[in-house]
């Protein structure tokens, strides 16, 4: 009797600290979404401690919670939920940073004739002009140090969450051609928008550096010892070991 009424407490306390941070984890994002959407988010890095912001109250909230559960497939479940929240958050975070936060509707025609006439300077589609632009700005040093970095490096990180948040939680994009093939599509299809929308530059290179960073994170999750450790999170379910075919029976 005893041990039950301390399970049920530790339980309780369990399930009441999980739902303590989950409560800090959602007016994080409310308002980091508001900051993004009414205010701008003009840097990469910004938007990443954005994410850890979220993430980490996120994070121990549903630990808390998926240990006051003794089944492994309701630990599974609370954790698969949480992370679907959280890669809604992320979507959210982008399409305000790169779409809604650029835009001046107010203001929406003019921008769009400042934007077309303009059009050299706030497009590129010729591969690697861009970086090849920014590596001899840093080696000749003649804008500073921090534009060049932070484009390349930043454009590299923006979508790495997308290599973790897509296989985990979408069993297609397991594979690699399909996870590249749909990840090539949003990004065009992003820096599409922005040329059509007038709020950012549609560049070329944008595409091939996001693509550069979500394939090394993929490459990454690919590595047995990371793959086991996702699983063991429940990020990633089992795989079963596949036994081999039994050995026929010769016929009498």
């Amino acid at each position: 009797m005893w041990y039950n009424t301390r399970m049920n407490k530790r339980i309780i306390a369990l399930r009441a600290g999980g739902a303590a941070c989950l409560a800090i984890a959602a007016a994080a994002m409310v308002w980091q979404l508001y900051s993004i959407y009414f205010m701008g988010m003009r840097h990469v890095a910004m938007g990443l401690l954005y994410i850890v912001m979220a993430g980490a109250p996120l994070a121990l909230g549903v630990v808390l919670i998926a240990r006051s559960f003794a089944a492994e497939a309701a630990r599974r479940r609370t954790v698969r939920l949480a992370l679907f929240a959280l890669f809604g958050f992320y979507l959210a975070a982008l399409a305000g940073a790169l779409i809604v936060s650029r835009l001046d509707l107010a203001r929406f025609d003019e921008a769009a004739a400042y934007y077309r006439a303009h059009l050299d300077l706030m497009t590129n589609f010729i591969p690697f002009e861009t970086v090849l632009l920014y590596i001899r700005a840093i080696e000749h040093n003649y804008i500073g140090m921090e534009i060049p970095l932070s484009n390349l490096v930043g454009n590299m990180l923006l979508f790495m969450p997308m290599a973790v948040f897509l296989p985990c939680l979408f069993r297609p994009m397991r594979k690699f051609w399909l996870f590249l093939l749909v990840m090539a599509f949003v990004l065009a299809a992003i820096e599409g928008l922005q040329f059509l929308l007038s709020c950012g530059s549609c560049d070329v290179d944008d595409v091939f550096l996001n693509l550069i960073g979500t394939t090394l994170v993929y490459a990454v999750l690919k590595i047995p010892a990371v793959r086991r450790l996702l699983e063991k999170l429940y990020l990633l379910p089992r795989e079963e070991a596949v036994l081999p075919p039994a050995p026929e029976e010769n016929a009498a």
